[in-house]
């Protein structure tokens, strides 16, 4: 199975020990890695889209510290598996705070790298997101639900806008909403039903997700405020 890993590390030489350490696992475990990179925790938050099943984060830094950079992740991706990898072992116990599953001490040997990410992937598989399969015209397409970012339909057609790519299908909105997670996909109008995690911003009548903008209707803008202030938390 194919997992997308984000490691947060300053370090090259570090960050190098891991991706040898996924690569040294992955053939053994029938496991499938796809490493992202980041160099800072301001680069990780910048570009971040809750695809990742696991993170692996260094404490130490440069400019906003690990700990800080969980803090602002757990805020948009409260499921998200996280391990911090550092060398300052007096900080695990704020690790509770931000739901770090462990902590691995640098430099990595590969006994402690297998011990934790094996604990890793099974609460990646207690978390993962249900399945949605869509009938399309040469099969059945699946795909978690957590890497669709929005619904379109147009005609008679639905568009699922994914991290993948577009994936077409005949269907309505209707009976696709039964199948989503509650609280996570909300409409805006009747042409889109959004996945609130990966709306970026609201101007006026307009969800921003990355590349799209799509239209809020006005009769729903505020059952759309309110979906994305009780998926936040309450902190807009």
């Amino acid at each position: 199975m194919r997992r997308v890993v984000a490691i947060v590390e300053d370090d090259p030489a570090e960050a190098d020990i891991l991706k040898s350490h996924f690569a040294r696992y992955a053939p053994d475990a029938g496991e499938e890695f796809d490493i992202r990179w980041f160099q800072s925790g301001g680069a990780f938050l910048d570009e971040y889209q809750p695809i990742y099943d696991l993170v692996m984060m260094d404490i130490d830094l440069p400019g906003i510290s690990g700990m800080a950079t969980a803090e602002r992740l757990r805020r948009v991706d409260r499921a998200v598996t996280l391990v911090f990898v550092t060398n300052l072992a007096r900080y695990a116990a704020k690790g509770y705070a931000v739901d770090a599953m462990d902590f691995l001490l640098k430099p990595v040997s590969y006994p402690s790298f297998i011990g934790a990410l094996q604990r890793a992937l099974m609460r990646c598989r207690q978390n993962r997101h249900p399945d949605l399969l869509i009938n399309i015209p040469d099969g059945v397409y699946c795909i978690s639900t957590d890497r669709v970012k929005y619904i379109e339909v147009i005609n008679h057609t639905l568009v699922y806008h994914t991290t993948e790519g577009a994936v077409r299908a005949s269907g309505n909105l209707k009976d696709i909403e039964g199948r989503l997670p509650a609280g996570q996909f909300i409409r805006c109008n009747r042409c889109y039903l959004v996945n609130l995690a990966f709306v970026r911003a609201v101007r006026g009548y307009r969800l921003v997700l990355d590349m799209d903008e799509l239209q809020i209707s006005r009769p729903k803008r505020a059952a759309v405020l309110e979906a994305l202030n009780n998926y936040l938390g309450g902190r807009i």
